[in-house]
């Protein structure tokens, strides 16, 4: 297969070009710099995939907003917090009126943010619980009450303008905190939906996507090059995920095996820990394949037999006896070894 050195100076394979020489030699021969746009089954797989891939990437995108919500609900409600407890510390003794109105104004909020408590209590397993935020916004909730009753009830002190500006402060901040709270878990909702539309449990740190190109995998000691359809973190382990539409096969196709396994060796090389499998969908069918040196020993050795080709001038011949497969072939109007 070559030595590190000299794959040093060899052309760098991808892991898609891989999966087309699994698939027929042949075929990726002739699809070579080739579009297929004009393929409508190519087209239609290509739609079904960026509509999966826009909603993993949705599934990053909302947790991350819903972790920047929780992060402006706890400054909120710390702000509310310290705002309460430097009025009760001015407390003076206010008219009724006021006292009565700013009573109400406060059990307004507290019923709204215990209505938003409840429903952060009762997000599904495996999103966020929110937990420090909700207790944080507890003793907002229980120091904005004492705070109001004090200006309301107390009668041995005498500045009432100090006290009802930051009481007035106070819950308007507490308002504030109600408020990115409710889009926290707005947020956290859509997540939630998303990961279980698509069956996905473990954080996900990569997504590709046709709208927004993320980074390439290279490898430079295999000479390899990649990009799964996303990542998940299980534990240490970056594990690629390789998403497949239309008819579900009784089991992986050995391509896309090629394929997954590609991606293996990329991740191992970029993290430095190999990762124990990677995953082929076929819709909600999951497939794990186990990666160990034998698999990446293959993804090498097809690797090096399509450099051989390259420098040969195009040798290479179809590698099977299967007419379904020459039929559903989008080289197959130019291929001289069709099957009928």
């Amino acid at each position: 297969m070559g030595t590190v050195s000299e794959l040093g100076k060899e052309p760098i394979i991808s892991a898609s070009a891989l999966e087309k020489y699994g698939y027929c030699p042949l075929s990726w021969w002739l699809s070579r710099g080739k579009d297929d746009k004009d393929s409508p089954e190519l087209v239609k797989g290509e739609k079904d995939h960026e509509a999966v891939t826009s909603d993993l990437g949705g599934i990053v995108q909302d947790e991350s907003q819903a972790k920047i919500f929780e992060s402006v609900v706890l400054w909120f409600a710390i702000a509310a917090t310290l705002i309460s407890i430097i009025g009760v510390s001015f407390t003076m003794e206010v008219g009724l009126d006021i006292g009565m109105i700013m009573g109400v104004i406060a059990l307004i909020w507290v019923l709204a943010a215990c209505y938003f408590l409840y429903k952060a209590e009762t997000m599904p397993k495996g999103a966020s619980t929110l937990r420090y935020q909700r207790i944080i916004l507890i003793f907002a909730l229980v120091a904005t009450v004492i705070g109001v009753l004090s200006v309301t009830l107390l009668s041995d002190f005498f500045v009432p303008e100090v006290a009802q500006i930051l009481q007035a402060i106070s819950l308007a901040w507490l308002v504030g905190a109600c408020y990115f709270l409710y889009h926290s878990l707005k947020r956290f909702e859509l997540a939630v939906f998303k990961r279980r539309k698509h069956k996905v449990r473990h954080d996900i740190t990569y997504v590709d996507s046709q709208k927004k190109k993320p980074k390439l995998f290279v490898s430079e000691t295999y000479r390899l090059s990649g990009r799964p359809d996303f990542i998940l973190l299980i534990g240490e382990e970056h594990i690629p995920v390789e998403l497949k539409t239309g008819r579900v096969p009784r089991g992986p196709l050995f391509s896309h095996i090629l394929q997954v396994a590609t991606y293996c060796v990329l991740i191992e090389e970029e993290f430095g820990i190999p990762p124990s499998h990677g995953i082929i969908r076929y819709g909600q069918v999951e497939n794990e394949i186990e990666y160990d040196k034998g698999l990446k020993d293959m993804v090498l050795k097809k690797a090096h037999e399509m450099r051989k080709v390259l420098t040969s001038g195009g040798e290479v011949h179809r590698n099977h006896n299967k007419p379904g497969k020459c039929k559903h072939c989008s080289r197959r109007s130019v291929c001289p070894e069709k099957l009928t």
